[in-house]
């Protein structure tokens, strides 16, 4: 099996990208997009259709006559989903968690379905989140990740999700539009995209994870068997592991400037808004956590109002990137002190600018770790799944 490549699809809330590696293959980037969302008159919501077409163009760019393919699987954000009725299909595009008609749960948004649409209901044979949803569109079979359904706030008997999935091989690829990749089996392993950066990121006992992109994410090690204090979270991982975990928003503000800058002819490149930011000699900042930064129409403007002044795209970088390593800072103090090291990976953890001023704020050495973490854990739970049915 070390001869062969395993594929990952890793989906984020505002990029997604197909990557693919091997015990003999680098982890590889074949393909990225843009995450489409819908403006519709009933709310945001993510256009899976598109994609899922993304998804394919990037499945088609493998080479099968090079490498042989031995497996994929897809890791996404958490809590949002589709329902699939009983001929196969979506009743609607599934909501966005950015919508505002519901708190970030899909517990919470079943609910608002219930009592503003309950025609989506009408006829629904099962509820998968969005990578679930990516693998039944690949092989037909519908499974609920653990990583998934674990923090989805359902109860555990409730009757829409799909029958659970942990680390297995699920079905086989059958998509009329991947004729090269058919019978490649398809691995429903970490689901939950930070679940899938856990895995990859090679943290330790007496470590903290921090998984930085559009959202934060903190987590250490924990025992199953021990409680979770209040204000945290548990973070499943695969094979019913769990890490004590908590977060908030991440680069989104810093992000959703990037496009209107890039809308606008304006974007320098990262490199060159790092050494602006860092010469602008900005010393203010911005918590990406403050509410009206969540969902705005037009988020430059939206900071704007907040700071009370205009500032050009390197003084803004200033003011949002050290308004991050704020919430860094302060994320890593609700866990305490204690800790030999704290390990950054995600897309944060590219930028040489952020990663000093994170360093800077910490009472530990900061180490970074794969900017694709999640697809490297991805990657690495096929190979424990395939090794195991091998045996």
């Amino acid at each position: 099996m070390s001869e062969g490549i395993h594929a990952a699809i890793d989906l984020g809330a505002t990029s997604g990208r197909i990557m693919l590696g091997g015990d003999v293959f680098p982890l590889t980037e074949i393909y990225r997009f843009k995450t489409p969302v819908l403006h519709l008159e009933a709310g945001i919501h993510w256009d899976f259709e598109q994609i899922f077409k993304h998804v394919l163009t990037g499945l088609r760019k493998i080479d099968t006559r090079k490498t042989p393919i031995l497996s994929v699987s897809c890791d996404s954000w958490a809590q949002d989903f589709g329902l699939v009725d009983k001929s196969g299909k979506l009743t609607a595009p599934p909501f966005s968690y950015r919508d505002k008609g519901a708190a970030v749960s899909t517990s919470a948004r079943l609910t608002y379905i219930e009592q503003k649409f309950p025609e989506r209901l009408k006829n629904v044979k099962c509820l998968l989140h969005i990578a679930d949803l990516v693998h039944y569109y690949l092989c037909g079979e519908m499974r609920s990740n653990h990583t998934l359904t674990a923090i989805s706030g359902l109860p555990e008997n409730h009757p829409l999700p799909a029958p659970e999935a942990d680390c297995e091989i699920i079905g086989l690829i059958n998509h009329p539009e991947l004729p090269s990749l058919a019978g490649v089996p398809v691995v429903s392993g970490a689901g939950h995209d930070t679940a899938a950066a856990y895995a990859g990121s090679g943290v330790q006992e007496g470590e903290i994870l921090f998984s930085l992109g559009t959202w934060l994410m903190a987590a250490e090690p924990w025992s199953p068997e021990k409680e979770i204090p209040e204000n945290f979270r548990k973070l499943p991982l695969i094979r019913k592991g769990v890490a004590r975990s908590c977060g908030g928003m991440g680069l989104w503000p810093f992000q959703e400037c990037v496009k209107l800058w890039e809308k606008r002819g304006c974007f320098p490149g990262f490199a060159a808004l790092d050494s602006g930011a860092e010469k602008s000699g900005i010393t203010h900042w911005l918590d990406p956590d403050t509410p009206e930064l969540f969902s705005p129409d037009n988020m430059e403007e939206a900071v704007f109002a907040l700071l009370g002044k205009r500032h050009d795209p390197f003084e803004l970088t200033a003011i949002l990137l050290q308004g991050t390593a704020y919430r860094v800072q302060q994320t890593l103090l609700k866990f305490g002190n204690n800790f030999k090291r704290a390990v950054l990976v995600g897309g944060g953890s590219k930028s040489a600018y952020l990663c000093r001023l994170i360093a800077d704020k910490l009472p530990c050495p900061l180490a970074t770790g794969a900017g694709e973490a999640s697809a490297a854990g991805n990657i690495e739970i096929q190979k424990q799944v395939l090794q195991t049915n091998s045996r």
